[in-house]
Parts: C-alpha cells; sequence; structure tokens
C-alpha cells in the first residue's frame, strides 16, 4: 500500500473534515484544512504553509479523490472527506 499513493506526494490537497448537525434534515458542517501532501511509511499527512501537520485518517485513504474544481477546494489537485466526531465544535478562520 505504501507505494499506491506515491502520486500525492507534494500535491495540494485539501481536506474536508464533516460535521453532521442535524442528520434528519441532513444539515452538515465544513471545515477545510489545505496543504501539501506527504506520503511516508503507506500514510498520508497533509501540511499547511504553517508547518502543521493532520494524518489522513486510515479510514478515509480510500476516499481521496482528485479535485472536482468546487470553489470549496480551491486549488487543491486532490481532496478527501474526513468526517468527525458530533461533539466536536469547529473553529472559524478568521
Amino acid at each position: 500500500m505504501a507505494g499506491s499513493f506515491g502520486y500525492l506526494e507534494a500535491k495540494r490537497m485539501c481536506i474536508v473534515f464533516v460535521r453532521v448537525v442535524d442528520a434528519e434534515q441532513e444539515r452538515v458542517q465544513l471545515q477545510c484544512f489545505r496543504g501539501r501532501a506527504n506520503v511516508e511509511g503507506g500514510h498520508v499527512s497533509v501540511i499547511d504553509g504553517n508547518g502543521a501537520v493532520f494524518p489522513v485518517p486510515s479510514s478515509a485513504l480510500g476516499n481521496i479523490l482528485p479535485s472536482d474544481g468546487t470553489k470549496l477546494l480551491q486549488d487543491a489537485d486532490y481532496f478527501v472527506l474526513v468526517r468527525t466526531d458530533d461533539n466536536i465544535e469547529f473553529v472559524s478562520s478568521n
């Protein structure tokens, strides 16, 4: 599996964190973490411009997709959706 993610190395990547706000009404909250992909030993991490690192959970590795050009993804080459715990509150970047 280590070699299968080599194509991501140094590519612009967006992790889209998804928090379910109301399952009945299908409402979600999204927050993005953008940076460059780093692949080591079969693990994929994203490193932002400030040096912050977020490892892509192994459960999400099969969901890495090429960017579809939506505004949310900005200039990312690839993206992955990562569901967060419902109790996690997102913080505004402003």
